[in-house]
């Protein structure tokens, strides 16, 4: 939709906007300057680590026709502020969204949307709850942290959640291209900086919360505030569902405008399994639906946090009318997102990837892998650009279940030549290697620590008894592992 700057910001207060600017043409907007087209409206906004304002050049240069910027912003830019339209407001992120929906014509209006957040599961979340709609004939899209889905060309995406400009572009052409449900994956960092402000959601999800990114937050406290905010931007009409078994996320309920239902082990809550049976591919389980046993889900991934996972994205689909019946057949047939516990077989080997990041995750990929009584070698990618706690959590969570698995020495790995590769910067600082080398000495945990990744997998495929399990657990650090591991054990030999 083309509109003029003037229309653009009719009823936002601002300064600078003149009647010149009846017939200055706006035809997107954008606040990083990389994105930039012609005619394009550019918020210049402070980051964590610089101000969008040092690139007001090189966005009139990419074709820039306006700039909003902070109140008294002007000087700081020189010169150059006369090549734009220049206004200003008091706080250009609080209208980031409201701009960002008007350029794109509003196309969350005509959209079903579905918010997941929570420490762990939302991507797997997403991809269940997108499957099961697939399955039962819903033209569907999603934005996740592994994928973006429903565009021309899926790609995976630098940010779970983008910011304003990037996400209605993205509803709007998922709208173009018949999408009517659309699932997004919403991190606390989208909460507590706007990014969904202005959304209306049918229906939400929070599937835990355990302590992460206080390095942002400040507190578990904040952390908990902005995850609740998901849940107020439920329509009245919809449904939030919480996971009743997670105190820190039941005690939610209160905050909702909505009907909630809890989804959970027991029968306390709405939805929730029984009779659960966990096997190394899976699980076999009554599914209870308000009452009523819809059936047994069988379901290929393992862990009984995917069984939880599943419970929520059932919840969600029953409430977007999918039978019962046809969700439960659905789930037969999902496969995990790459590095969700995704798992291969090479002779009487298994290795299994997991995008493990914190506590929590770690601890709930070795409650999966806890009872299986075979052979484990652990590789863990040291966590960069995250701060020096999670890496000395992850030390903690790794020597308790060494304790029980006797799988020491960890081999860990910087994987500095990969990540030196990526567009963001993930490499692991001084202080946070050795805040993990340093709680695992105090734990009497053994690491092995190797720059390469690929020297880390050597050694590791070195130590594999024949039916043992390869884990590799990090972030992006261990993102090129599995295939190579793969190749590796296939050279080594059955």
């Amino acid at each position: 939709m083309t509109q003029s700057l003037w229309t653009l910001f009719d009823g936002i207060r601002c300064h600078g906007l003149m009647p010149a600017h009846r017939s200055l043409i706006i035809r997107e907007i954008a606040n990083d300057s990389r994105r930039v087209q012609p005619d394009t409206l550019f918020v210049a906004l402070p980051g964590q680590e610089t101000h969008g304002l040092r690139y007001v050049p090189d966005a009139i240069r990419r074709g820039a026709v306006a700039v909003l910027a902070p109140l008294g912003s002007a000087d700081q830019v020189g010169d150059v502020k006369n090549s734009a339209a220049w206004i200003e407001a008091e706080d250009p992120r609080a209208l980031l969204a409201e701009l960002s929906a008007r350029v794109y014509d509003y196309p969350a209006r005509e959209l079903s949307l579905a918010g997941i957040t929570g420490t762990n599961g939302k991507t797997t979340t997403v991809y269940m709850l997108a499957h099961i709609l697939a399955h039962a004939g819903h033209s569907v899209a999603f934005w996740s942290t592994n994928s973006v889905e429903g565009v021309r060309h899926p790609y995976r995406p630098s940010m779970t959640t983008p910011d304003p400009p990037v996400l209605h572009q993205y509803l709007r052409e998922v709208r173009q291209r018949g999408a009517h449900h659309v699932i997004l994956e919403v991190s606390s960092h989208a909460l507590t900086l706007g990014r969904v402000e202005g959304l209306v959601f049918e229906a939400a999800a929070i599937t835990n919360i355990s302590p992460d990114h206080l390095d942002f937050h400040g507190s578990f406290e904040a952390y908990q505030k902005a995850k609740a905010r998901l849940i107020t931007k439920v329509r009245n009409s919809g449904v939030a569902f919480l996971n009743h078994d997670d105190p820190a996320v039941r005690v939610l309920a209160e905050r909702a405008s909505c009907p909630v239902r809890f989804f959970g082990f027991t029968s306390g809550a709405d939805v929730y399994a029984r009779q659960v049976t966990l096997l190394e591919n899976g699980s076999r389980w009554e599914w209870v639906n308000r009452g009523k046993c819809e059936g047994t889900v069988v379901l290929h991934v393992p862990g009984q946090h995917n069984v939880m996972n599943a419970l929520a994205a059932l919840g969600m689909a029953t409430h977007f009318q999918v039978d019962p019946k046809t969700a439960i057949e659905a789930l037969k047939t999902f496969q995990p997102a790459a590095r969700r516990l995704e798992m291969r077989h090479v002779g009487s080997y298994t290795v299994i990837s997991d995008v493990a990041m914190n506590q929590a995750s770690y601890d709930a990929v070795m409650t999966t892998i806890g009872d299986w009584h075979r052979p484990l070698v652990v590789v863990h990618a040291i966590r960069g650009n995250r701060g020096t706690q999670v890496n000395a959590d992850i030390a903690d969570v790794l020597a308790d279940w060494n304790e029980r698995l006797e799988f020491a020495p960890v081999i860990a790995t910087l994987s500095t030549s990969y990540l030196q590769q990526l567009s963001i910067d993930y490499q692991v600082r001084p202080q946070e290697c050795e805040a993990f080398l340093s709680r695992a000495r105090d734990r009497g945990l053994a690491v092995e620590l190797y720059s390469e990744l690929s020297d880390a997998l050597d050694v590791a495929i070195r130590r594999l008894e024949p039916r043992g399990v390869l884990l590799l657990l990090g972030t992006f650090g261990m993102d090129a592992a599995l295939p190579v591991a793969e190749q590796k054990l296939r050279d080594r030999g059955h």
